[in-house]
């Protein structure tokens, strides 16, 4: 079984989990899943939505509190010092806009609990605004592919779309995994 298959049959369940760890370890981004869920129902692109986006808000919330009570030292081995540094920063500086921008960007999202739970952002508002981002993030990326769906052949093409872009976000994932891996091998 591929791993296409296992999300296919588990859907909801799968994308639900998915998404939950996702959102606090440093996993390929969501559309590893939403990708190929998408293109083979796009008629449940509201659901996966919502699913992508609650479990990814739960997943902060694990993140937030997990930093909240173990603080900087969690990141270490999952993040550059660069990284938290300058995450730390626009925390700092930008508060929620910062949780909001990188809640609907495909930045390191997993970041943002821990970096909201070690700087004592207030966890309402942060989860709040957190569940907002991400459940726009989710919305925008499901109703495209279900356009795109609308304008390609999903049978020929969908498949072939679906592996290159998790082939790319793989990458960008293990680019980041080596870099972090650098960074402690050199202090």
């Amino acid at each position: 079984m591929t791993f296409q298959d296992f999300l296919i049959l588990w859907q909801d369940l799968g994308l639900i989990l998915y998404s939950i760890l996702k959102a606090f370890l440093p996993l390929p981004s969501l559309e590893v899943v939403l990708v190929p869920l998408v293109m083979n129902t796009p008629s449940k692109w509201i659901l996966y939505s919502l699913e992508g986006a609650l479990g990814t808000f739960i997943g902060g919330g694990i993140g937030y509190f997990i930093a909240y009570k173990l603080g900087r030292k969690v990141l270490k081995n999952i993040a550059s010092a660069k990284d938290i540094e300058k995450g730390e920063e626009m925390m700092e500086k930008y508060g929620l806009w910062a949780v909001f921008i990188g809640g609907i960007t495909p930045i390191p999202d997993f970041l943002l609990g821990y970096l909201a739970g070690f700087t004592r952002m207030k966890f309402i508002p942060f989860a709040l605004c957190d569940a907002i981002a991400r459940l726009l993030r989710s919305l925008l990326i499901c109703y495209m592919l279900k356009s795109l769906g609308r304008i390609m052949d999903v049978e020929k093409l969908g498949t072939w779309f679906s592996l290159i872009i998790m082939v790319w976000l793989v990458f960008r994932w293990w680019r980041g995994k080596r870099k972090v891996h650098q960074e402690n091998i050199e202090s």
